[in-house]
């Protein structure tokens, strides 16, 4: 009677044929020594982009005169923006794909709340303090609303943008397509797969005695998907390293002395490797892959 086998083993095209297609080289037993001529990354391209400048006079908290009276400069930074999704009664932003080009979206930006860090230098070019400006709002959702100008700071902008791959959707509901801030908070500061936004700050104008600063934003959506490519490479990078002064001699200061550790099992060339041993019995049978101080 023969045995039946409930489990399927699936192995990588490494670990099925040996190292470089060699059986006698096992990369379970021996991983792979010395440097591929190629290395597999994931990486995220950016596959379109557009941008815009908007502009617009922003209030400063507090009696910026008052308390800070020998600011002379100031510089931003944008923080975070407050993406509102628009509905059929909410003005916002909304991601629409174009009507028979079905490679493309159209995005309307519309009532972007911004959160800046301003910060405020005296004429020695000192840093005074820094302020946390929020609540700014660019693209105002009416004519009436504090900072709306037709011509640097309309109620929206429609912008078309080549996505081939999609968007993403709010907790994958097809009827929620979002866009990716890539901010400075802990909360913001990534890239995701799809439709992302960046904001690039310049300061215009510091109006002391009034508290107010003119901020332009350059805002750039970007189409950006993770995509796996082969690229040729000049070995690895050396970390600069910091030491300790110190007369103490033990294996402890001598390990803190020395060199900075590195992990050496190198990454396989998992399509095409160019490094293949020929003869078996030329393999050193040392392994090369413990951690060493160079």
């Amino acid at each position: 009677m023969s045995k039946c086998s409930c489990n399927q083993k699936i192995m990588s095209t490494a670990v099925a044929n040996g190292l470089f297609t060699d059986s006698c080289l096992d990369v379970c037993v021996n991983p792979q020594c010395g440097d591929p001529e190629y290395l597999t990354i994931l990486a995220p391209v950016v596959y379109d982009e557009i941008g815009i400048n908007i502009c617009r006079t922003v209030p400063l908290p507090g009696d910026v005169a008052l308390e800070y009276p020998t600011a002379v400069y100031a510089s931003a930074e944008v923080i975070d923006i407050a993406i509102t999704p628009g509905t059929g009664e909410t003005p916002g932003t909304t991601i629409t794909p174009l009507s028979n080009r079905a490679n493309c979206y159209e995005v309307e930006l519309s009532n972007l709340s911004v959160t800046f860090a301003v910060r405020l230098y005296d004429c020695c070019k000192r840093l005074l303090t820094t302020l946390t400006v929020t609540g700014i709002v660019y693209l105002p959702s009416a004519t009436t609303d504090e900072g709306y100008d037709p011509d640097t700071n309309p109620t929206s902008v429609a912008l078309d943008i080549f996505a081939p791959y999609g968007v993403v959707y709010d907790d994958g509901n097809i009827t929620s397509p979002v866009i990716n801030f890539v901010g400075f908070s802990t909360t913001n500061s990534q890239l995701e797969q799809g439709l992302n936004l960046m904001a690039i700050p310049k300061v215009l104008d510091f109006d002391l005695t009034g508290g107010t600063i003119t901020i332009g934003i350059t805002l750039i959506v970007k189409s950006l998907y993770f995509t796996q490519y082969q690229i040729p490479h000049n070995g690895r990078a050396i970390v600069s390293k910091g030491s300790l002064n110190s007369s103490e001699d033990s294996v402890c200061m001598d390990f803190v002395s020395g060199s900075l550790l590195d992990r050496n099992i190198k990454p396989l060339e998992v399509c095409n490797p160019r490094d293949k041993k020929e003869e078996c019995e030329d393999v050193d049978p040392t392994p090369c892959y413990e951690q060493t101080q160079d």
